[in-house]
């Protein structure tokens, strides 16, 4: 019997046990759909979460000036001088201060105030660490310039406090540096998208920290009249590809204008996007896995239901033996029969957990993320199972001694 016999004998075979070829499949879907469906929605999941996170550290690199040196002096902090100088280099794209700071937020009447965290921007950070604006405006150069006492919020603090993202717009809220500080009232002219919000509706939206941004000269004005320097700066490159380079290029500039350029740390931009990123890689891969056991399980399912129908058909086995059937015929009817199955149930899992991803992702607000190399790998390893968990019913019925096999009932 040569391969195109065997394989039209195993599709009719399938063909006449409709309800139990479709139970031996249903394992494989399962199995299968579950992966697929797990594995996109996990990592749709992850790259909502992480990637505007992902997005604000390319490129990007912080020069902060070591204050617990012992040769540190108040005249090494970074100033403006120095930000001209490397501005006026014309090796990178923005300069900017990096300041951030929690200011204590005074909702209504209650006396006790929430903690808030603030970037203190100016036009080059807005370009370096952009953010979505979903109602009102940036800053204009002008409000920059005069200081006026403007912010933007994130639309989850905006929804909490007024209800409507989109009702924050020209309202004021009291701010002060610490809990504890003076008051000071700031008028809101944007909201803009929080950078946890997809994690916040992964968590219920529980204990997410509140952003916002306030204008340099503002700060200043208010909160750090003496204007002496900066500790930190945020830089980003021109080209993200040669961010080491110019690394070393903010690093020879530096040392050209200060004796002691060593107090200096350079290091690239880190959001806390790669540490997350990871973790989720992990939870992802494991969730994938456990979903995975289910293919076994549905391989055991084919073993039971081929070891089962090896017994029904063994007066049809003694009579092909008896006839002139080889055990090889034997053996790779069987286990076409188990690939076949295994393949069919593969495909439907592949076309189902499609279906499954794209449904739950609609629900859950998440947009699933297919990858070419699980569904192949799924469809691989469904067909292994046809035949690792096909060989031992083939070999039983390859082995069945023919006349033996005829006397059965």
């Amino acid at each position: 019997m040569n391969f195109l016999e065997s394989l039209k004998t195993a599709i009719q075979s399938i063909k006449i046990n409709k309800m139990r070829s479709f139970l031996t499949m249903l394992g494989i879907i399962i199995g299968i759909s579950s992966v697929i469906t797990m594995s996109s929605i996990g990592k749709g999941g992850q790259e909502n979460i992480t990637g505007d996170l992902k997005k604000g550290g390319y490129g990007k690199f912080n020069i902060t000036v070591d204050k617990t040196d012992e040769n540190f002096r108040w005249k090494y902090l970074l100033d403006e001088d120095i930000i001209k100088k490397l501005k006026d280099s014309g090796k990178f794209k923005e300069v900017s201060p990096k300041i951030s700071t929690n200011f204590g937020l005074k909702i209504g009447n209650n006396p006790r105030k929430e903690m808030m965290m603030f970037d203190v921007t100016t036009p080059d950070y807005e370009n370096i660490n952009k953010v979505e604006i979903l109602y009102g405006r940036n800053f204009l150069p002008i409000e920059y310039e005069e200081g006026e006492k403007i912010i933007t919020i994130d639309n989850i603090t905006a929804q909490n406090l007024f209800g409507n993202s989109r009702n924050a717009l020209g309202e004021k809220i009291d701010l002060s540096k610490g809990r504890n500080g003076i008051n000071y009232s700031y008028k809101i002219v944007g909201v803009f998208k929080n950078p946890l919000e997809q994690m916040s509706k992964m968590m219920g939206g529980k204990r997410i920290p509140r952003f916002g941004r306030i204008p340099l000269n503002t700060y200043q004005k208010l909160f750090d009249s003496q204007g002496t320097g900066y500790t930190s700066l945020i830089l980003e490159a021109k080209d993200p590809e040669q961010l080491a380079e110019t690394m070393l290029d903010a690093k020879e500039i530096l040392g050209n204008m200060i004796d002691d350029s060593e107090l200096y740390d350079i290091n690239v931009e880190n959001n806390g996007a790669s540490s997350f990123d990871n973790i989720l890689t992990t939870l992802n891969i494991f969730v994938t896995f456990v979903a995975g056991i289910s293919l076994f399980v549905g391989g055991i399912g084919v073993m039971n239901i081929m070891l089962v129908s090896v017994v029904e058909r063994t007066k049809e086995i003694g009579i092909r033996k008896a006839i002139g059937a080889t055990d090889y015929d034997i053996l790779s009817q069987f286990l076409m029969e188990s690939v076949i199955l295994t393949g069919i149930g593969g495909i439907l899992g592949v076309v189902f957990g499609i279906i499954f991803g794209l449904g739950i992702g609609y629900i859950i607000g998440i947009f699933p993320i297919f990858s070419i190399f699980t569904i192949t790998i799924s469809m691989l390893i469904s067909m292994g199972i046809g035949i690792l968990f096909g060989v031992t019913p083939a070999k039983k019925a390859a082995k069945l001694n023919p006349i033996d096999a005829l006397r059965t009932e």
